[in-house]
């Protein structure tokens, strides 16, 4: 039952672009994020921005501006219990909606948004985009990193006008169609996966992509991370 190893946002530290997998117990990776050169916060208006949602044990961070994207790292709706740090919980519909709260203030301001989720964030970005969540017309793409693939994407139907990109390493062996998330204390929307493929197909289709990790980490220099219109 393998956990992710948990590194939170630094402000002020380089990128860590990979974390390895420790003595088979690890929770889910957390890549740090270095501001810009001056270390500024997130202006408030017009702005390109990337929301980041971490997964199950991450945490959030400070806003900062970086080769004119602003960069926000909300953290979880809930604590994440024997993980440590925080994580999305967006089932039921009340829980969902708290979830999305924290991401629409969070991009309060913003111009066009992308959304880029890891593992459990990532869970819960691929039910805002099967919601038809658009924030107000300003969500241009969604990027699902190593999602966790559950039935939040059940009756998909989202809004026009908005990229969807997955990655996946195959390092979640257990999400197997069928497969009780109970057994690893895993978060999920309906209590079991139903396995990537599946997930896909509610997705639209969209093209797997192999992520350049075969470990569950999250490959935060995705380009479509920055690709805005």
């Amino acid at each position: 039952m393998a956990r992710h190893l948990h590194r939170p946002f630094a402000v002020g530290v380089s990128l860590i672009a990979s974390l390895a997998l420790v003595a088979g117990c690890e929770k889910e990776t957390e890549a740090s994020a270095k501001p810009g050169a001056a270390g500024e916060r997130a202006p408030v208006g017009g702005t390109k921005c990337l929301l980041v949602l971490h997964g199950k044990g991450g945490e959030g961070g400070e806003s900062y501006v970086e080769n004119d994207v602003t960069k926000h790292f909300p953290a979880g709706n809930a604590s994440a219990e024997s993980w440590g740090g925080r994580q999305w919980i967006y089932f039921p519909d009340d829980k969902y909606d708290e979830a999305k709260e924290i991401v629409t203030s969070a991009v309060e301001g913003c111009g066009q948004v992308i959304i880029g989720g890891f593992s459990n964030g990532a869970g819960f970005a691929a039910k805002l985009y099967c919601r038809g969540e658009t924030l107000d017309g300003r969500l241009t793409g969604v990027v699902l990193d190593d999602p966790v693939p559950d039935h939040g994407t059940d009756g998909c139907s989202p809004g026009s006008g908005i990229d969807l990109t997955v990655y996946w390493t195959g390092a979640l062996v257990e999400a197997k169609p069928g497969w009780k998330c109970a057994e690893a204390d895993w978060t999920c929307d309906g209590g079991e996966t139903i396995g990537i493929d599946a997930a896909l197909d509610h997705l639209g289709g969209p093209p797997l992509k192999k992520s350049p990790y075969t470990d569950h980490q999250w490959y935060y220099e995705a380009p479509e991370l920055t690709a805005f219109r």
